[in-house]
């Protein structure tokens, strides 16, 4: 099993089609997201599958990778819309803030302002335990026996763990970006964590005094198991992701 993969997928009309970055999670097949990327039509799409990385070092390295490939993708195609999504699926999601945080400080952070929403499937933890939890759940049920094992080493990493969420995971809240966040209550990897991701986004924009309705916040709640709500409930996820880019594109 590789250490991580980043391919790039054409669209029919590549130079003038939007770009989505697809996080896939530990794990991940090609055959798996090829189903995300099956309804995400017109877009060019970007995935980045990041390293089993609980120090976080690789996968920041890594996402650097990831931001130049974008860059060049609207280097190339200047006539492309100014326009980026972001899908994070399960441990994926959790990864997708330490992506928005390389952006910062570098000559790549125009790139911010070309977001226009941000999908997260069954994942990003803010808080440590959270994040804890998810890990060993992903290893011990993604990767075979392997990660069976490996799970138990995960609170030793709890270190790097915190200071990710100390410094990483608040970028999520940052520059009003939109969200479609899909959930639900009976998943085991993060148990009420999507739900606490909610709860801060709604903190962020009271503290800062957002202007109401400005950000464009869906919350979609299945009745599925952790990384199951597109197997179980296509259409529906397909409708409610359709929306939200119809309605984040018009904003």
């Amino acid at each position: 099993m590789k250490i991580y993969s980043i391919k790039y997928y054409p669209c029919e009309n590549e130079s003038t089609s939007p770009l989505l970055v697809l996080f896939g999670f530990i794990g991940s097949t090609e055959k798996i997201l090829d189903k995300y990327k099956s309804i995400w039509k017109g877009f060019n799409i970007l995935v980045f599958t990041p390293p089993c990385d609980m120090t976080v070092i690789l996968m920041r390295i890594c996402s650097k990778k990831v931001i130049r490939k974008i860059h060049n993708f609207f280097q190339i195609h200047p006539n492309a819309p100014k326009s980026l999504y972001i899908q994070g699926l399960s441990v994926g999601a959790c990864f997708v803030p330490g992506h928005l945080k390389q952006y910062e400080n570098e000559k790549y952070a125009y790139l911010l302002s070309y977001i226009d929403g941000i999908v997260l499937d069954s994942g990003l933890s803010v808080d440590t335990r959270d994040a804890i939890t998810g890990f060993k759940c992903a290893m011990r049920t993604q990767i075979g026996l392997l990660g069976v094992l490996i799970q138990h080493f995960v609170p030793l990493f709890k270190p790097f763990i915190e200071e990710y969420c100390r410094n990483d995971v608040p970028c999520i809240y940052k520059n009003g970006y939109n969200f479609l966040i899909i959930y639900s209550d009976c998943d085991t990897y993060f148990p009420g964590a999507s739900k606490k991701l909610i709860e801060r986004i709604h903190d962020t924009d009271l503290r800062i005094g957002a202007q109401p309705n400005k950000r464009i916040l869906h919350e979609v709640k299945f009745d599925s198991n952790h990384i199951e709500h597109l197997k179980t409930h296509k259409q529906e996820y397909t409708q409610a992701l359709t929306l939200f880019i119809s309605k984040t594109q018009s904003n």
